[in-house]
């Protein structure tokens, strides 16, 4: 089927996953994007150090040493990406089985139990993935996440606020 302006609609509309990913052979669905998503992205990147652009290559090795510690929330980004800002918890049931009176007697017992899939995601991730795929995926998630359309959303919205007065004057 051919990605048109309409399916993608339809797809965001419905919430159907966009594409699926293998990560240490587990398949993720990865989310529609969403302004949720954006939004939590957006927050974790505000976290990031601001690191210089024209390092010389002979200090390369050492900015990335001196930087890396304070990237480790790019596993948490990478999954944010990923599952979208609905699919981070999941609940799910466990059922345990209890015995009494040396197994005789059994009882199942059911129980629910929020799972942060953020963090397995994460965890999977910075364990697993080559820095060189990781960078794929940030920019071919951002790519899709429309940040254009979001861009445009904001500065409309903005320019609203200007043009609205901000304080009333006494006369």
């Amino acid at each position: 089927m051919d990605n048109t302006i309409e399916n993608l609609v339809a797809s965001a509309i419905l919430e159907k996953d966009i594409a699926e990913m293998d990560i240490d052979g587990k398949v993720y669905k990865i989310a529609p994007p969403s302004i949720a998503t954006l939004i939590l992205v957006s927050e974790i990147i505000s976290h990031f150090p601001i690191v210089e652009q024209d390092v010389p290559k002979e200090k390369v090795l050492y900015y990335v040493l001196h930087y890396a510690k304070q990237f480790s929330a790019l596993g948490e980004l990478v999954a944010i990406l990923i599952l979208g800002a609905k699919g981070l918890l999941e609940e799910r049931v466990e059922t345990t089985e209890k015995r009494y009176l040396f197994g005789l007697i059994r009882r199942k017992e059911e129980r629910k139990v929020i799972v942060d899939k953020k963090a397995e995601l994460a965890k999977i991730i910075l364990e697993n993935i080559r820095p060189s795929v990781l960078f794929d995926v940030v920019v071919k998630r951002l790519n899709q996440l429309e940040i254009t359309s979001f861009f445009a959303i904001t500065t409309s919205l903005s320019e609203a606020n200007i043009l609205k007065p901000t304080k009333e004057v006494a006369h």
